[in-house]
C-alpha cells in the first residue's frame, strides 16, 4: 500500500486519492484500563486537565486524548476536534471509557485490567473494543529512571525479555506512520514478517516479539507496537519525531520526566545482544534483547 504521497488536501491510499476527513480509516489509541491506577496520584495528574487530580483508571488518559486530537487537527477532522478538544472533550472521553470499562471488566468477578482499543472517526464517533491485560503494579507504569540494568525496574515486568529484531524493508514516513490510525498496514506487515519466522511453539507468544521499523535513511523510527529506548553516550535516547514514527504517550512521559532524550539511532549502530527499553500505552514498560535476523 502506498501511503507516502501527501498533498494539502489529499492522501494517496491504494493508488487513489482520498480527501482528508473522508471515511476509510479512524484515529486509534490503545489505553490501559486498570482500577489500581485510580490510587496513583501520578496517573491522576497525567489523566486530568489544568492540574486537576481526579482519580483515573485510565493510563495517561490526557496524553492519549492529546495525541488523538493532534491527529484530528492534521487530518482536518473538525467534528473529531469538536468532540474531544478542551476540558469538556476530555471529560466526555473519560465518561465513555468509564461506562465501557464498568460494563466489561467485572463480568466474571472482580474488575480486571483491559486494553481498550479506542477509535474515533471523522464525525467524532467513538468506538471501543477490549482485550484482557496482565496485572501490573502502578509503580511499574511510572518509572522514576531507566536503569542500565533493565530488569531492575520492578517485579511486575515479564519474566523474559522481549525478542527484538529489525525490519529489513525500509519504510517511507507518512501521515500513517506519524499518527496512530486503523490504517496500520506498515506495522502489520512488519509484525507478520517476524511472526512467520518464529517456531510454531512461539507464535502464541508473538506479543513478546518486537520489530524495529527503519526509514529510508536507515534511521530507526519506532517499534511495531512499542517506543524503543537505546543506551547511547551514557544516557537513554529515543528516535526523534522527525524520523517519522508515532509520538507515543509513554514516549512523551519519558521525555517530559527526563528519562531520555531524542537522538537519531541508525540501523548499523544496533548490536546483537543489545538490551533496550520498550514502552507502550497499554502494557507500560519492559525490556528487550536485540536478535539480528539473517
Amino acid at each position: 500500500m502506498d501511503l507516502t504521497q501527501l498533498t494539502d488536501e489529499n492522501v494517496v491510499v491504494n493508488g487513489a486519492y482520498v480527501t482528508r476527513g473522508a471515511p476509510g480509516f479512524e484515529i486509534l489509541s490503545s489505553i490501559r484500563a486498570d482500577t489500581r491506577l485510580a490510587s496513583s496520584s501520578k496517573n491522576a495528574l497525567l489523566s486530568d486537565h489544568d492540574g486537576a487530580m481526579e482519580p483515573s483508571s485510565f493510563y495517561m488518559l490526557r496524553y492519549h486524548r492529546d495525541r488523538m486530537l493532534h491527529a484530528a487537527k492534521d487530518l482536518g477532522w473538525a467534528g473529531t476536534c469538536d468532540t474531544i478538544a478542551g476540558p469538556s472533550g476530555l471529560s466526555l472521553l473519560r465518561q465513555v471509557l468509564h461506562s465501557y470499562f464498568v460494563s466489561e471488566s467485572g463480568r466474571d468477578g472482580p474488575p480486571k485490567p483491559l486494553k481498550l482499543r479506542v477509535t474515533i472517526d471523522f464525525t467524532g464517533y467513538i468506538s471501543i473494543t477490549s482485550t484482557p491485560l496482565p496485572p501490573l503494579h502502578p509503580s511499574s507504569l511510572f518509572p522514576l529512571l531507566l536503569s542500565s540494568l533493565p530488569a531492575s525496574i520492578g517485579q511486575a515486568l515479564p519474566p523474559q525479555a522481549w525478542r527484538v529484531t529489525i525490519y529489513p524493508i525500509s519504510v517511507s514516513p507518512s501521515l500513517f506512520t506519524r499518527h496512530k490510525t486503523t490504517e496500520r498496514s506498515v506495522y502489520n506487515e512488519a509484525r507478520s514478517f517476524i511472526v512467520k519466522r518464529l517456531p510454531d511453539a512461539d507464535r502464541a507468544d508473538s506479543l513478546l516479539n518486537e520489530i524495529l521499523v527503519v526509514n529510508q535513511d536507515d534511521e530507526v523510527m519506532e517499534g511495531s507496537i512499542n517506543t524503543p529506548y537505546f543506551w547511547r553516550g551514557g544516557r537513554w535516547v529515543t528516535p526523534p519525531a522527525a524520523a517519522g514514527g508515532h509520538t507515543g504517550t509513554t514516549r512523551r512521559y519519558a521525555l517530559e520526566a527526563g528519562l531520555c532524550v531524542e537522538e537519531t539511532v541508525m540501523r548499523d549502530s544496533i548490536e546483537p545482544g543489545e538490551s533496550i527499553w520498550l514502552s507502550n500505552g497499554a502494557r507500560g514498560w519492559g525490556w528487550g534483547v536485540v536478535e539480528m535476523q539473517e
